[in-house]
C-alpha cells in the first residue's frame, strides 16, 4: 500500500471546480486519483457508455455462434445457412448499436 503523506491545499474557483468534478465524473475516479493521474502525464479516459458492456457481450455470443456453425460444418459437410444469416444479422445489429454508442 502506497503511503502518502504530503498534503497540498489547492484553491479552485467555481468554474474550475465544476470542471474538475466533470471530468472525474467522466473518468470514474476521484479528484485525488484524476489529479495524480495528471501529473503522471496520464492522460485519464472517460468511462464508455454503460450499452458498450452490452455490445461486448453480444459480440462474444456472436462468435461463439458463429464458431459452432463452423465446428458443425466441419464435422459433416453442411453449413447451417440460415443460423448462419441469423447470426450475420445480428451481428450487423450489434454494429449499428456500436455505432451509435460512441459517436
Amino acid at each position: 500500500m502506497i503511503r502518502r503523506q504530503n498534503k497540498i491545499d489547492l484553491r479552485l474557483d467555481d468554474q474550475e471546480l465544476n470542471l474538475l468534478n466533470r471530468n472525474t465524473a467522466k473518468a470514474g475516479v476521484s479528484r485525488e486519483a484524476y489529479l495524480r493521474m495528471l501529473i503522471r502525464n496520464v492522460q485519464p479516459k472517460e468511462l464508455p457508455p454503460v450499452e458498450y458492456a452490452e455490445v461486448l457481450r453480444n459480440l462474444r455470443q456472436i462468435n461463439h455462434n458463429m464458431n459452432q456453425i463452423a465446428v458443425q460444418a466441419n464435422s459433416i459437410g453442411f453449413v447451417d445457412t440460415a443460423k448462419y444469416w441469423e447470426n450475420v444479422r445480428w451481428l450487423q445489429q450489434v454494429i449499428g448499436k456500436m455505432m451509435e454508442v460512441m459517436y
